[in-house]
C-alpha cells in the first residue's frame, strides 16, 4: 500500500469539520469541501445575523523582456493575410507595430500553485521528484477532469446557447466597422430573460434535489480542469477556423501573438449567436453569481441560516451578473466587441478565468466556519450600505457612456430592466468634439473623473476581499490582480485614446484631470449672514483659497449688502492652493496663463459657477457677475450666459484687442449680442 504524505504526517491536513456531508453520487479521487458542522461550539448564534460591463481581463502580464518583436513582414500570404502593397488597406494585416502585452513573450502565463494558503515546497527530507509526485496527485485527486465535471460544465453551455437563441430580447446596433465600409452588425440581447431563467432553474434543480447548487463548489477542482481545457480548444478551434475561412483580421504574422489576440473579429453561429457577446456575459458572471449562491445554500441546509458575509457576496454577484444583464444592448458598443479579437485572451479568461478565479472569496467563506471570518455588525451594515452607493456610481456611470453612444447614433433603446436607477441618461450631455469627427463625453461622472467606472470596480474587488478578514492571503488574489490589471487597462486605454482624439483628448484631459478618483474643487463662498470660505463638490472651480487679498475684500463688501459670492479661481489648471502673489513672478506667470488657457475652459468655469449657486437653497436664482481687469472681461463673458440676469465689468482687459485665451483671439465682442440681461461697463482712461 502507498503512503500519501497527508497519512505520514509530513503535509499538514486541511482543518475539517465533524458531521460535513459530500454531495451525494461524488466520486472519491474529488477533493472534499471543508464545511463546518452546525454543532460547533463557535459558531455564531443566530441572533447575532445582521467587479468593465464593458471591460473584459487581461489574462497575462506584460513581458518586459529585451526583444523587440518589430512588425511582421507581409510578403505573399502571411497567417492567411493576402499580399498588399498599400499599407493600411487589407484589414486582415495589423500594420501598426503596437504589440500588446510586450508581444509575444509576454502572452505567456506563469501561474503559481498553493497548499494551504502557503507556496508548495518540499518538506524536510522530501527529495524534488518526491514533491512533484506529490503535487501531481494533488492535482489528479482534487482537480481531475472528470466525466462529471465535463457534463456539468458543458451541459450549462449548451443550456445558455438555447437561452441567448429562443428567449426573448432585443436587437442593438454595434458601432460602425471601418473595415466593412461602415457596416453596423445587429445583435440580439436576450440575456436578461436569460439570467432569470437561469435562477430559476437552478432554484428549481436545488429545490428538487436533482442537482444540488453547492455541487459547484465540491466539483471545483474537476470544473476548473475542463474550463481550463476547453478555453485551449475553443481558442485552437477559433484560430484555425478563421485562418481557413480567410476572415482573419489585424494579424501581424507571429503566431503566438496571434493565437493569443484572436484572429477573427466578429465569429457567430447560426447568424445570430455572436461568441463574443456570449461568453462576455452569461457564462463568466452567471457562474459566479452560482457559487455564491451554492456557499448559501450550503450554510442554510448546515445552519439554518446564512451568514452576512455570505448574503454580501451573493448581493454583490447578483447585482454585477444583473447588470450585465439588463444593459446588454450597451456591451454592444464597447471596445471588446467591435476591437478585441476572439482568441486566446477573450476565450480563456470568460471561460475559465472569470468565473474560476473571481470567486476566491466565495471558496474560503464556503470552507471556513462562519466564526472565523465573523464581522462586526456595524462594519458589515456600513459596508452593504457604502457598496450599494458604489454601485450606483458604477451602473450610472457606464450607462451613462453607452448610453450617449446610442443617443449619437440614434439607436438607444428605453428598457426598464431593473434596477432603474436615477441619473444613467444624460440630456443633452456635454462633448468635446474632435478632428476625425468623433466626440468625448464630458458630463455626468466622467466630468468628475475620466474612468470613474474602474474605480468602483476596483472597489468591488477590493470589498469581496474584505469580507473574508486578513487570516489568509488566498480571497485577496483577486483584489490584488485586478489592481494591476485595472491599472494596465487604463494605461491602454490612454494610450489608445490619445492615438484616437488627439487634441481633443488633451483637452478633456485638462477640463477631467482626474483618473480614477474625483476631489473636493473649492471655491471661494461668501455668505451675506456668516462670512466663511467653504469648499464644495463644484468640478472645474479648483483650489482654495486662490482668490487674492482685494478680491476677498471687494466679495466681502458684496455679500455685506445680502447677496451670495462665489469667487472662482481662474488659474486652477496651473496654480494652487495659494493665490498668485503680488510680484513681478506672480505677475509673469498670470500673463502667460492669461493666454494659455484655452476660452472655453474659462467659460466653464462660469458655467458651473453659476450651476453651482443655483444649487444652493439660499439661492433665489437671481445671478449676477462683477470682476476687474481680467475679471472685468470673464464678468462679460459670464453674462453670455442666460441666466445671468446683470453684469458690471471694471476695467475689462484685453476685450478691445480680442486677445483673451490661447491663440488671442477671443470672439467676446462677436458674441456681445448674446447677452440677455443687464450690463455695465466702467471704464478707465489716461491722459495723453
Amino acid at each position: 500500500m502507498t503512503s500519501t504524505r497527508s497519512q505520514t504526517g509530513q503535509t499538514p491536513r486541511k482543518r475539517e469539520f465533524e458531521g460535513y456531508v459530500e454531495t451525494p453520487g461524488r466520486r472519491s479521487r474529488a477533493r472534499k469541501s471543508n464545511t463546518p458542522d452546525v454543532k460547533q461550539t463557535d459558531a455564531i448564534p443566530t441572533n447575532t445575523r445582521s467587479h468593465t460591463i464593458e471591460d473584459h481581463v487581461e489574462v497575462l502580464v506584460p513581458s518586459h523582456h529585451g526583444i523587440a518583436n518589430g512588425s511582421a513582414k507581409i510578403d505573399g500570404k502571411t497567417n492567411g493575410a493576402k499580399k498588399t502593397t498599400q499599407e493600411g488597406k487589407d484589414p486582415r494585416v495589423d500594420y501598426s507595430g503596437h504589440f500588446e502585452f510586450g508581444g509575444s513573450l509576454g502572452t505567456i502565463r506563469l501561474g503559481a500553485t498553493y497548499y494551504d494558503g502557503k507556496f508548495p515546497l518540499p518538506a524536510g527530507g522530501e527529495s524534488l521528484m518526491e514533491f512533484f509526485q506529490h503535487l501531481g496527485n494533488l492535482v489528479y485527486e482534487g482537480a481531475f477532469p472528470s466525466v462529471k465535471a465535463w457534463t456539468i460544465y458543458w451541459t450549462f453551455l449548451a443550456f445558455e446557447a438555447v437561452c441567448y437563441l429562443y428567449l426573448p430580447g432585443v436587437y442593438a446596433k454595434g458601432k460602425p466597422l471601418p473595415h466593412e465600409g461602415g457596416k453596423q452588425l445587429t445583435y440580439y440581447c436576450s440575456s436578461l430573460w436569460s439570467f432569470y431563467v437561469t435562477i430559476a432553474m437552478a432554484g428549481l434543480l436545488h429545490y428538487t434535489d436533482l442537482f444540488k447548487l453547492y455541487t459547484l463548489l465540491d466539483e471545483f477542482g474537476p470544473l476548473m480542469s475542463v474550463a481550463i481545457v476547453s478555453s485551449f480548444v475553443i481558442s485552437f478551434t477559433a484560430y484555425v477556423s478563421a485562418i481557413s475561412r480567410g476572415v482573419e483580421h489585424r494579424m501581424t504574422g507571429y503566431i503566438l501573438y496571434d493565437h493569443f489576440m484572436g484572429a477573427e473579429l466578429n465569429p457567430r453561429l447560426f447568424g445570430i449567436l455572436d461568441l463574443k457577446m456570449f461568453l462576455e456575459v452569461r457564462l463568466p458572471w452567471y457562474t459566479l453569481l452560482l457559487l455564491s449562491g451554492g456557499a448559501a445554500a450550503r450554510q442554510y441546509e448546515q445552519f439554518g441560516w446564512v451568514s452576512g458575509e455570505v448574503m454580501f457576496l451573493v448581493m454583490a454577484h447578483f447585482l454585477y451578473a444583473n447588470a450585465c444583464s439588463k444593459g446588454e444592448e450597451c456591451i454592444v458598443t464597447t471596445w471588446d466587441m467591435y476591437f478585441e479579437k476572439w482568441g486566446f485572451m477573450l476565450i480563456f479568461w470568460n471561460m475559465a478565468g472569470v468565473p474560476l478565479s473571481y470567486c476566491h472569496c466565495t471558496l474560503y467563506l464556503a470552507n471556513h466556519a462562519p466564526s472565523v471570518y465573523h464581522m462586526n455588525r456595524f462594519a458589515l451594515v456600513s459596508l452593504y450600505t457604502t457598496y450599494l452607493f458604489v454601485y450606483w456610481i458604477w451602473d450610472t456611470a457606464n450607462s451613462q457612456k453607452n448610453r450617449f453612444r446610442q443617443q449619437e447614433r440614434g439607436t438607444l433603446l428605453n428598457r426598464k430592466a431593473f434596477p432603474q436607477l436615477p441619473w444613467g441618461t444624460i440630456e443633452n450631455p456635454k462633448k468635446i468634439e474632435a478632428g476625425t469627427g468623433d466626440t468625448i463625453l464630458v458630463d455626468g461622472w466622467y466630468g468628475y473623473a475620466r474612468k470613474i467606472h474602474y474605480a468602483a470596480d476596483l472597489f468591488f474587488a477590493l470589498s469581496w476581499g474584505f469580507i473574508t478578514g486578513f487570516e489568509s492571503p488566498f480571497p485577496w488574489f483577486y483584489p490584488v490582480f485586478f489592481t494591476v490589471m485595472i491599472s494596465h487597462r487604463a494605461y491602454r486605454d490612454i494610450q489608445k485614446c490619445q492615438a484616437k482624439y488627439g487634441e481633443a483628448w488633451d483637452e478633456y484631459t485638462r477640463r477631467v484631470p482626474y483618473l480614477f478618483i474625483p476631489r473636493n474643487r473649492p471655491v471661494s463662498l461668501i455668505s451675506p449672514t456668516l462670512v466663511l470660505v467653504k469648499e464644495t463638490k463644484c468640478r472645474s472651480i479648483d483650489v482654495l483659497p486662490a482668490v487674492t487679498g482685494p478680491v476677498q475684500r471687494f466679495a466681502r463688501q458684496i455679500a455685506g449688502q445680502g447677496y451670495i459670492v462665489a469667487a472662482p479661481s481662474s488659474y486652477h489648471e496651473y496654480t494652487g492652493p495659494e493665490a498668485l502673489a503680488y510680484d513681478v513672478p506672480g505677475t509673469d506667470a498670470g500673463n502667460e496663463w492669461k493666454i494659455k488657457k484655452k476660452l472655453s475652459a474659462y467659460d466653464e468655469d462660469s458655467t458651473l459657477t453659476i450651476s453651482h449657486l443655483l444649487s444652493l437653497p439660499t439661492c433665489n436664482g437671481r445671478i449676477g457677475s462683477t470682476g476687474m481687469c481680467l475679471g472685468g472681461h470673464l464678468a462679460f463673458r459670464c453674462a453670455l450666459d442666460p441666466r445671468v440676469a446683470a453684469a458690471v465689468c471694471y476695467f475689462a482687459t484685453d476685450m478691445h484687442a480680442r486677445s483673451l485665451g490661447e491663440g488671442k483671439k477671443d470672439d467676446t465682442l462677436e458674441r456681445s449680442g448674446e447677452v440677455k440681461g443687464e450690463v455695465a461697463m466702467v471704464s478707465g482712461f489716461v491722459r495723453l
